[in-house]
């Protein structure tokens, strides 16, 4: 074979990749979806792990149209929070970014979700046990006005709640029921789909 066949075939092969490339990151994006959602289950099963171990209730916070969420020990005294949240995700390091370290909506150390990934939407139906333990109204909302963090207490029980995560393509949808403490992920869900189950989408 010669030089110019061979620099042919090369020539013809990245032609090809490059029509076939976009028709797979549609599909790499959806799995990519998927996977965060398991793992947001993953995460939830961790804490109501650790709120049981612990004897201590745990929290779950996130930002709506961003991918940042955190765990850490519910306390009363804020400045404990940090070094309380590393011992429980001690484990769990923050997922390497492409590019430079952005800013931390939550105003301490987080977790963020695969890139291209965001939280959508989300519902925390807080109790009279939540309510009872802080009378600050402050404290159970995120900085930036986001849904009330998802609870976790140590008889196993959680806070009923619903996040929608999206990569701008399509919706899973993650429901906890709170009194036995089950995750529910759905199936990939269109625009128009996630409208019939209540959800907003734009």
């Amino acid at each position: 074979m010669s030089l110019m066949e061979l620099m042919l075939v090369l020539a013809v092969l990245v032609a090809v990749a490059a029509l076939v490339f976009p028709a797979l990151q549609g599909p790499m994006n959806d799995q990519r979806l998927l996977k965060s959602a398991d793992l947001i289950r993953a995460q939830w099963t961790k804490a109501r792990v650790a709120a049981m171990k612990n004897g201590q209730m745990v929290v779950f916070r996130y930002v709506t149209s961003g991918d940042e969420y955190a765990i850490e020990p519910w306390a009363a005294d804020a400045d404990g929070i940090e070094a309380s949240q590393q011992a429980l995700l001690g484990d769990t390091p923050d997922l390497p970014r492409s590019t430079g370290e952005k800013p931390r909506p939550l105003g301490i150390s987080g977790q963020r979700l695969p890139d291209g990934i965001l939280f959508f939407q989300g519902e925390t139906q807080m109790d009279a046990r939540f309510a009872q333990v802080t009378s600050d109204t402050s404290a159970v909302v995120s900085p930036d006005g986001s849904p009330p963090p998802i609870v976790f207490y140590p008889d196993g029980s959680a806070s009923d709640a619903r996040l929608v995560l999206t990569n701008e393509r399509f919706f899973v949808e993650i429901t906890l029921r709170g009194l036995t403490g089950m995750v529910r992920v759905s199936e990939l869900l269109s625009e128009e789909e996630l409208s019939l189950r209540g959800g907003n989408a734009p």
